[in-house]
C-alpha cells in the first residue's frame, strides 16, 4: 500500500472537506520515541526535486506554511519540514523532468505565493 493509500487509515489525519488529500500526518506522532519516518518520505543524494517536492507536501508542507501556534505541532515534526524546505528552497535537489504536480487548487497556490511562499513550491513540474 502506497503512501497516498494510507493517509486515509488510521495512521494519518483527514484533511478538512475543504483541502485536497495531500498527507497531514499526525503530527503528534514524531515525537514519540518508537517513531520511524516513513520510508516514503526518506530522501537521499539521487533524490530529484520531484522526489523532494511530493515528500514536502505529502508531510505537511500546507501546515507547515499556515502553523500559528507552534504547540500544536510536534518538533520533531517541524524540524523536518523546516529542513526540506531549506534544502528544497536553497536549490538542492535538481528537477530530472519527471514532472510533478504541486496537490493544490490554483487559488491556494496564489495565496501562498502572496503570502512570500517560493515559486518553486507552488509551480508544477
Amino acid at each position: 500500500m502506497g503512501l497516498f493509500d494510507k493517509i486515509f487509515n488510521n495512521e494519518y489525519i483527514k484533511p478538512r472537506a475543504s483541502e485536497p488529500p495531500i498527507g497531514n500526518y499526525n503530527y503528534y506522532q514524531w515525537d514519540k520515541p518508537d517513531f520511524v519516518l516513513p520510508d516514503e518520505f526518506k530522501l537521499d543524494e539521487n533524490s530529484s526535486l520531484e522526489d523532494a517536492l511530493k515528500v514536502f507536501w505529502t508531510a505537511g508542507g500546507l501546515d507547515f506554511f499556515n502553523v500559528c501556534d507552534s504547540k500544536y505541532y510536534s518538533w520533531d515534526w517541524m524540524d523536518f519540514v523546516g529542513d526540506l524546505y531549506t534544502s528544497i528552497d536553497e536549490g538542492e535537489y535538481s528537477a530530472k523532468g519527471t514532472g510533478y504536480k504541486i496537490p493544490l487548487p490554483d487559488k491556494t497556490k496564489k495565496e501562498l505565493l502572496e503570502r512570500g511562499v517560493p515559486a518553486v513550491f507552488l509551480t508544477d513540474l
